[in-house]
C-alpha cells in the first residue's frame, strides 16, 4: 500500500522492494533491488543472530544491472562472496 502511494507521489525511481530472503551459512540475505538510471542497483540487508542479538548490515554496491532478475542474482552472488570473505566481522562498525 505504501509502495503504491510513493509510486504515485514520486514515481517508481525512489522505491525499492525486498525480495524473498535466502539463507547462507547462518546469514539471511534479503535482496533489495533499487531503480538506478534505467536499471536496477545492487543492494540487500544481511542479518544474523549472534549471541541472541540480531545483527543487521545494509549491503549496497555501485553495480547496476538491466533486469530486476539479473540484479537479484548478482546481489546474492556478491553478498555470498562478502560473507565468505568477512564472516561475522561484516557487522563490526568501521
Amino acid at each position: 500500500m505504501l509502495k503504491a502511494l510513493f509510486n504515485k507521489l514520486f514515481g517508481e525511481s525512489v522505491t525499492s522492494s525486498i525480495e524473498e530472503s535466502v539463507e547462507y551459512k547462518g546469514f539471511t540475505i534479503s535482496p533489495e533491488p533499487r531503480n538506478a538510471n534505467g536499471g536496477f542497483g545492487v543492494g540487500a540487508t544481511i542479518r544474523k543472530e549472534i549471541d541472541g542479538v540480531s545483527q543487521e548490515h545494509q549491503f549496497i554496491r555501485a553495480d547496476a544491472v538491466a533486469t530486476r532478475e539479473g540484479c537479484i542474482e548478482l546481489t546474492l552472488n556478491k553478498a555470498r562472496q562478502t560473507i565468505d570473505q568477512m564472516g561475522d566481522s561484516i557487522f563490526n562498525p568501521r
